[in-house]
C-alpha cells in the first residue's frame, strides 16, 4: 500500500509573501536567478544552481542561505506533522492555449494536490511508475542539495487514478470549493496566497481529522510521477544508499483532473546534417510512411492536425521544413509514448543522430517559428511536431511495460512554485 506521511513543513511566514517564491528549480535561466536574487531569502537561491557555480559551492552556499532565510524569518515551520493541499489558480500561457485541444479550453483552472511525504522505503515499487528518463547528473544535484541542507523542496508531482472522485471530493468540502461550478473562492482561508507569473498559488492544512482519513484513502492507489523525475531519482538513490531522504515530497493530484494539462515537447533539429527530403526518401525504404499533409502552418491548424492524429491513435509525428508539412506515419497503437520512440528510433538508427541533438519547444508555434526566424540558432531546420498525449496512455504504458519515454517528452501544466513548502528529511530541522 501506498505510505503517505504527515511532514512538519517550513512555508513563508506572511501569507501573502510572493517575494519569496520561484518558479521550479529546473525551469529557471541564469537570467531568472539573477532578478529573483534581488529579494534575499527568496526561494530559487537555495535550491537552484547557477550555471557558473560549482556543486561543492552550490552546495555550501545553499546550506547557508536556507538558514539564513529560516532564522531571519521569512518562512516557518508548523508545529506539528500534517497533510497539505496545494491548489494552483491558473490561464496557460497564450501559446500554450492555443496548443490545447479546443474541448479543453476553460477560461481558468484551479488545480488541487494532496501533499505529504512519500515513504519510499515502504511503499511496494510497483505502486509508483516513473514514465520519462532523467539526466544522471541532475538527479546528483539533487542527491547532493538534500544532503547539504537536509530538506525536500518543492513537491514531485504525481498522479493517481480514482473514479469517485472522492479525496477531491473530501478536500473541496474542507476548503468550501466548487470547482464544477468554477468557484474558486473558499470558506477556509489560506495559510499562503502568493502570485507569481500570473498564477496564484495557495496552501492549506489539514486538521488531523481529516488527515487519518486521507491517509486512509490514498493507501490502495498507485501513484504515476507526473513532474519531478530528477527528483524522485535523487531520493530512490538516498534510499539506495540507506540515506535520509527517502520521503519526497509529493502532490497527488487525479491523473484526469481537467485542470492537469499534458503535453509534449516538440522538438528541433538545427542540424543541416538531413534535410525533409532525406527523411522522407529513407522512411519510404523503411517502416514509417511518409504523407503530405494539406495544412497551413498556423498553430490552430497544426494543432487540430496533432489531436486528430492522438484521437485515431495513428502514430508518428510531423516534420516540417520550410512551407512543407509531412506526416511520417507508423503502426497505429494505443501507446502514448509510441511516438516518441518512432522519431528517436527512427532518426538514432538510420542517421546516427541522438536525443541530445534536438532543441525542446514547449509549444507548437514556438517550434515552428524557431525555424522560420533569421537570426534564431534554429533557423533553416527541421521542426518535429509531436501529437497530443493521454495521461491513461501514458499511465498504461508506465505500469504496464515499465518502459520510459525519452528525456524532456512531457509537459504537465500547471508547475508548482519553489518556497511553497518545505520539509526537512528528518522531524529534526537542519
Amino acid at each position: 500500500m501506498v505510505e503517505l506521511r504527515p511532514v512538519q513543513a517550513f512555508h513563508p511566514a506572511h501569507a501573502a509573501a510572493s517575494d519569496l517564491v520561484a518558479p521550479v528549480y529546473d525551469t529557471l535561466s541564469d537570467t531568472d536567478l539573477k532578478r529573483l536574487s534581488h529579494t534575499e531569502h527568496n526561494a530559487s537561491r537555495f535550491v537552484a544552481r547557477p550555471s557558473s557555480l560549482g556543486m561543492e559551492e552550490f552546495a555550501a552556499s545553499a546550506r547557508e542561505r536556507l538558514l539564513g532565510a529560516i532564522e531571519a524569518g521569512a518562512y516557518r515551520q508548523d508545529p506539528a506533522p500534517g497533510l497539505y493541499v496545494y491548489g494552483i489558480r491558473y490561464v496557460p500561457p497564450p501559446d500554450i492555449f492555443e496548443a490545447l485541444p479546443a474541448r479543453s479550453r476553460r477560461s481558468e483552472y484551479l488545480l488541487l494536490g494532496l501533499v505529504g511525504a512519500l515513504d519510499l522505503g515502504k511503499t511496494p515499487e510497483s505502486l509508483i511508475a516513473r514514465h520519462e528518463n532523467a539526466f544522471a547528473e541532475r538527479i546528483d544535484e539533487r542527491v547532493r542539495l538534500t544532503q547539504a541542507t537536509g530538506m525536500h523542496f518543492a513537491p514531485i508531482m504525481a498522479g493517481y487514478t480514482l473514479p469517485s472522485h472522492a479525496i477531491n471530493d473530501r478536500l473541496e468540502s474542507f476548503l468550501g470549493l466548487d470547482r464544477r461550478a468554477l468557484s474558486f473562492e473558499g470558506s477556509h482561508p489560506p495559510l499562503v496566497r502568493v502570485r507569481l507569473d500570473g498564477s496564484e498559488h495557495r496552501l492549506w492544512r489539514l486538521d488531523d481529522e481529516l488527515t487519518t482519513e486521507i491517509l486512509s484513502m490514498v493507501q490502495p492507489l498507485r501513484v504515476l510521477i507526473l513532474d519531478g523525475h530528477h527528483r524522485y531519482g535523487a531520493s530512490r538513490e538516498l534510499l539506495r544508499r540507506r540515506d535520509p531522504g527517502s520521503a519526497p515530497l509529493v502532490m497527488l493530484v487525479e491523473s484526469r483532473d481537467r485542470a492537469l494539462h499534458l503535453l509534449p515537447w516538440h522538438r528541433v533539429l538545427p542540424s543541416h546534417s538531413v534535410t525533409l527530403d532525406q527523411l522522407r526518401a529513407t522512411a519510404s525504404a523503411g517502416s514509417l510512411r511518409a504523407e503530405r499533409v494539406e495544412a497551413d502552418l498556423s498553430p490552430e491548424a497544426l494543432v487540430h492536425v496533432l489531436d486528430r492524429m492522438a484521437q485515431r491513435h495513428e502514430r508518428g509525428f510531423l516534420a516540417i521544413q520550410g512551407p512543407e508539412v509531412w506526416r511520417f506515419r507508423g503502426p497505429d497503437s494505443p501507446d502514448g509514448g509510441y511516438d516518441f520512440d518512432l522519431l528517436h528510433g527512427f532518426l538514432a538508427e538510420r542517421f546516427g543522430i541522438s536525443p541530445q541533438e534536438f532543441v525542446p519547444f514547449r509549444s507548437v508555434r514556438q517550434a515552428v517559428e524557431a525555424v522560420q526566424t533569421g537570426g534564431h540558432p534554429c533557423f533553416g531546420g527541421i521542426t518535429f511536431l509531436m501529437p497530443a498525449l493521454d495521461e491513461e496512455a501514458i499511465e498504461a504504458r508506465a505500469f504496464g511495460s515499465g518502459r520510459v519515454m525519452a528525456h524532456k517528452s512531457t509537459m504537465f501544466l500547471p508547475k508548482v512554485a519553489e518556497g511553497m513548502l518545505f520539509a526537512p528529511v528528518s522531524p529534526v530541522a537542519p
